[in-house]
């Protein structure tokens, strides 16, 4: 058993009737990947008494939690919302839509110690690999298995922040030249431009130069 952390996200809207079954299966499923895990329900503007049941949920159960939305924001926002407030090392958020799949969250979980682990370069497809018209349903099939269920997020309390550059100190060994007071240069000024040489300019002119 992995000691990481582990928190589950369940966007919910007007689930009041399955809320408690997806909480209880994955309740535990995540006690079997982790000692350390977490459910985290989001009640997105829910009509019903899904915020009721949640409330009940959390009661019951010390490892639930609920944030509630007063209006219906959709998946974005939410997935925005735990971005910046769960620092779990694994962090899993489902869909919203999709029944619950405990068999998904295994290999996700799974799939989060392969991104700890150093990366192994795969070889390219080649392009003769989509010629066919089953290669290319099957290649859209998988395509759209990966934006339904559950998905795996990296909060950003985990990602490296850029360090700013140091600053040199002030040198402490040269005085600080103050401007002088006849001294018009500076910015939006323009310095003095040499005199014209007038005996040059007139021979030029008289030669045709």
């Amino acid at each position: 058993m992995s000691n990481k952390s582990l928190t589950i996200v369940l966007p919910v809207y007007n689930g009041e009737s399955r809320l408690a079954n997806s909480v209880t299966e994955m309740l535990e499923l995540a006690s079997d990947l982790t000692p350390q895990f977490s459910i985290l329900i989001v009640d997105d503007g829910s009509t019903d008494d899904t915020s009721t049941v949640a409330q009940e949920l959390s009661t019951r159960y010390p490892q639930v939690t609920v944030q509630r939305q007063r209006q219906r924001s959709g998946l974005g926002p939410i997935i925005s919302m735990v971005r910046r407030r769960v620092d779990s090392d694994v962090v899993i958020v489902h869909d919203g839509v999709t029944p619950i799949d405990a068999v998904q969250v295994r290999r996700l979980w799974r799939q989060s110690d392969a991104h700890s682990s150093p990366a192994i370069a795969t070889p390219k497809r080649d392009v003769n690999d989509l010629a066919s018209v089953r290669a290319t349903h099957m290649a859209m099939a998988a395509a759209h298995q990966r934006v339904m269920g559950f998905h795996l997020l990296e909060p950003l309390a985990q990602q490296e922040k850029p360090t700013p550059a140091p600053t040199a100190p002030p040198s402490t060994n040269r005085p600080v030249a103050k401007p002088r007071p006849n001294d018009r240069t500076g910015v939006g000024q323009i310095p003095p431009l040499p005199r014209p040489n007038f005996l040059s300019a007139l021979a030029e002119f008289t030669l045709g130069e």
